[in-house]
This record gives structure tokens, sequence and C-alpha cells, in this order.
């Protein structure tokens, strides 16, 4: 018995079919990596600076980022794009390979840049969450909950931070659903690479 081939007519409209339905699940997937929401037990803070917050801080502690896995003598700068968004680089020094490893993001303003809610992307169009929930007058230290509160970062303009003060902004980043017991301290010394 002969097969019947399908008509060319069928076959395009099948491949048209196929092409909208491929189409529309991208953007679909866009979309939703691009959407970031605030977790309901995080408050960002509502007066937020975004230009006392550029320049480099120095990771106090933090619970675990992929990349960030063993890493010592982690930092972050900021600064501000042509476009209004924050443009980040991460620094930290691997101790058991001896070298220094860096990762750049962008971040942008998820309402008014006086508002610390942010959406920050290594891999675009990825976006996780990263909201600032903690400032000092000085903008000398800061608390940030990442990605639906499963990390945090106590961040210092210096690498040194006393017991109390690290303790009070502990107790931020609980009041902000952070599981604190999964903190810990980030260890400094070893020397910058400045080769960036």
């Amino acid at each position: 018995m002969e097969r019947k081939l399908p008509s060319s007519r069928h076959s395009t409209s099948c491949a048209a079919t196929c092409i909208l339905t491929g189409g529309a699940a991208i953007a679909a997937g866009w979309y939703f990596a691009q959407r970031v929401s605030v977790p309901d037990d995080v408050l960002p803070v509502e007066d937020f600076d975004v230009e006392r917050y550029l320049g480099h801080w120095y990771e106090i502690a933090r619970i675990d980022y992929f990349f960030e896995q063993g890493l010592t003598s982690c930092t972050a700068d900021y600064r501000l794009g042509a476009d209004g968004s924050l443009r980040v680089f991460n620094q930290g020094f691997d101790p058991g390979k001896g070298v220094w490893k860096s990762a750049k993001a962008v971040a942008q303003f998820i309402g008014a840049p006086t508002d610390g809610s942010l959406k920050v992307s290594f891999f675009r169009p990825f976006y996780s969450g990263y909201y600032v929930v903690h400032v000092d007058d000085d903008y000398q230290h800061a608390v940030v909950v990442g990605d639906g509160c499963r990390y945090c970062w106590v961040l210092s303009r210096t690498p040194e931070m006393g017991d109390k003060l690290y303790t009070g902004l502990l107790s931020v980043a609980a009041a902000n659903g952070v599981d604190i017991s999964r903190m810990h301290r980030v260890p400094h010394g070893a020397l910058p690479d400045d080769s960036r």
C-alpha cells in the first residue's frame, strides 16, 4: 500500500505552529526570568541613596552563593551605569588554588531608586532578588538579603567588624526571614587583585 505524504501546505502549517508555540514559550520564560518580587518577610530600606551606596564593600559574613563557596577576602564594588543600573564586580580569593575569582553582574531597581529593592543578574536574562534591608546613617555597614531569603550578606567599608555590631546586624537579617545559623564570617587578608 502506498503511503501518502503530507502536503507541503500541512507541513508549513505545522512548522508555523511549532515556531509560534516555541516562540511563546521562550517569551514566557524570558518574562518570568525578569520578574522578581519582594518576599513578605523582607523589608527593604525605604530611603535608599544609591549614590552613597556606590564604591567598595567587604563581605563580613554571608550564606554561600554557589560561585562564592570557599572564597575568602571577598569584596563587592558598585558603580552606576549610564542607564541608571548598578554595575557589580565581586571578587574573592580561592585559598585552595591560590587564585582570585571574580564575577560581574548588573542590578536594576524593581521600583523607585529610593527603595532598596533590586534585581541582580550574573547570567542574563535570569535575575534574582537583591534587597538592602539595612544601611547605617553613614553608609558604612549594610545587610543584604537575596533570592527569597536563601542568601544574605553583611557588608562593611572595612574588613573588620566588632562582635557587638555584627550580632546586631545578624538580628536585622533574622528579622527579615534569614536563617542566620547558615551565616558564616568571611576571613580577609589575601592581597587584593588589582588587575581588573
